[in-house]
């Protein structure tokens, strides 16, 4: 089958330079005949991060009204930043809630480290009157429609409406949620959002998490969490799929957290993911008071419930990250939480589950990543492009009597590449100990690493952009064109390997919490040269083979069909 690629250079990296230094020693003396120990491994190259908010033009407060009867614990966690190349021009932009203290922000990126926002002109600014904003979370921009652009959904937050707004291709948006079935949303809060083809149907469905809405455990009828996409090329439509497709009740079905004195809706960072590996799209929610879960898809537009209680034991779930990090060819998943030991509350921490065929193993202790302090929207990232993922998550919460969470710093766990980590979110320059929530992680910039930025909850600087300075080690940035109406390929899996390791990057739109990372995958590639090959996997089953690619490009892969 005929398979079409484009490869585009980096400006930055006009040619690959491959230098092959050979060395020389031999003994002599009395100790002629004993072999001479090799020389110890290089030191890691250094990874620097540098932040860049105020010059990039990032610059926002956030703020959340309460009206009488709003849980007042949702204005502390609610908002967040989707992040995709809205406009096509081939940068990632950025679109910002912060509550209804002011505008929605839409930061179109100008290509040289710096935004403009843009949400007036693109009719994104206000959603409830000309002047006013609904209380908005969760961003998300996916190609709901097929089209080729992506277009934007935001929840709804104490009692505000969700919206969805189609992409004209024109630089502006228009409001389509009275015709888009998601007008009705009942549920109270609706945190974050992922989209994923669970059906396989070609077209993106949507899942929700509820934080804190109330919701019966005997008897909740549809918990709102599934939404099956039927658009059409014309019109964005969604129905509720919770009951059909079996989440309903079994996502309210663990047991009560709060020995029955409070019946909620606890989830908070939702996924879909491929967990045993067939095409089929699994969903694994993070949720708080030990309520995180696992569904397996049943290939028949139905979910089992399989959480295994005695695995799945993120105390306090928030944020979420899923990847490759063992290299051996599946999804594990990383749970941020809270922990604080030795304080008379002790939660255990971060959790990360390692993916043995498709069930979960708990392998925190021993990698390493246990103590977040109080962690919220995580990634899998490459910081330095050595060929191994490591995690960032951002932190924060008010103060107690017992800890200052207000000055809790971000974490960064550098993998060993044996599956053990080491934190050192300072000595990167990840310097952050704001009101840490949302995090996306991304390259903004357009020179082959990855980017962070950081959302946060406060009232006078809502967000952070750390550069990544990173240069001493190689890379490739991939991107796909799937076949319409799943454009992005969201489900297809990239394959790279160098040498005797094979990188997996599986193409995703899901929750870090309440943020997103686009869907160009940036897959490091340490000092090789090349990639030895480099092989994807479609969300339909077909494959293709791109071979041997030089390294430091940025490669554009096409569905075999287009």
């Amino acid at each position: 089958m005929l398979k079409t690629i484009r490869i585009q250079p980096f400006s930055r990296f006009s040619a690959v330079v491959i230098c092959a230094l050979f060395t020389a020693s031999c003994g002599g003396g009395g100790g002629g005949n004993k072999p001479v120990p090799p020389p110890p491994p290089p030191p890691p190259p250094p990874i620097q991060f540098s932040e860049i908010t105020t010059a990039s033009g990032l610059n926002f407060a956030v703020g959340y009204s309460e009206n009488p009867g709003d849980i007042s614990l949702v204005s502390f966690i609610a908002g967040g930043a989707a992040a995709g190349d809205f406009d096509s021009d081939g940068d990632i932009d950025l679109f910002v809630v912060r509550g209804d203290v002011g505008p929605n922000l839409l930061y179109r990126n100008d290509g040289d480290n710096t935004f403009t926002d843009i949400a007036a002109t693109a009719g994104l600014q206000f959603t409830k009157s000309a002047t006013e904003n609904y209380r908005h979370s969760g961003p998300m921009f996916a190609d709901m429609d097929g089209d080729g652009d992506l277009d934007l959904y935001m929840g709804g937050v104490h009692g505000d409406p969700c919206l969805i707004f189609a992409n004209n291709g024109d630089g502006t948006f228009s409001d389509v949620t009275a015709t888009s079935g998601i007008a009705g949303v009942g549920s109270a809060q609706n945190i974050s959002g992922a989209f994923g083809d669970y059906d396989l149907d070609g077209d993106l469905d949507l899942l929700v998490s509820h934080w804190q809405t109330p919701r019966s455990r005997t008897a909740p009828g549809d918990t709102e969490h599934l939404w099956r996409n039927e658009s059409t090329p014309t019109e964005i439509r969604f129905v509720s799929a919770s009951v059909a497709a079996g989440l309903s009740p079994s996502i309210m079905t663990l047991p009560d957290p709060l020995a029955g004195t409070d019946d909620k809706d606890f989830s908070f960072a939702p996924s879909f993911a491929r967990i045993n590996d067939d095409l089929f799209p699994d969903i694994i929610m993070v949720a708080d008071f030990n309520t995180s879960m696992v569904f397996m898809n049943n290939t028949d537009g139905t979910f089992t419930n399989v959480t295994d209680v005695d695995v799945i034991r993120d105390d306090s779930g928030m944020g979420s990250a899923i990847g490759d990090y063992d290299n051996d060819g599946d999804l594990d998943w990383f749970v941020t939480s809270i922990y604080r030991e030795g304080t008379g509350m002790d939660p255990n921490g971060n959790r990360l589950y390692r993916n043995d065929g498709g069930v979960f193993v708990d392998v925190t202790l021993a990698a390493g990543v246990e103590d977040g302090s109080w962690g919220w929207g995580a990634c899998f990232l490459d910081l330095n492009n050595d060929g191994n993922l490591d995690l960032f998550h951002t932190n924060g919460w008010q103060s107690d009597p017992l800890f200052d969470w207000h000055i809790d710093a971000s974490r960064a766990f550098i993998s060993t590449g044996s599956g053990t980590f080491s934190e050192d979110a300072t000595g990167l320059g990840l310097i952050d100990q704001d009101q840490g929530r949302g995090v996306v992680c991304a390259d903004f910039d357009n020179d082959g690493d990855v980017d962070i930025f950081i959302w946060s909850t406060e009232d006078t600087s809502g967000g952070k952009l750390f550069r990544n300075d990173t240069t001493e080690n190689n890379f490739l940035r991939v991107k796909l064109n799937g076949l319409a109406p799943n454009t992005a390929a969201t489900g297809a899996r990239v394959k790279v390997t160098t040498g005797a390791t094979t990188q997996m990057r599986e193409v995703s739109l899901n929750s870090n919490f309440v943020s997103q990372n686009p869907t160009v995958q940036i897959i490091g590639l340490g000092t090789a040269a090349q990639a030895d090959s480099v092989v994807v996997e479609w969300p339909d089953g077909l494959m293709t083979d791109v071979g041997i690619v030089a390294a430091n490009q940025s490669i554009v892969v096409n569905h075999p069909s287009l």
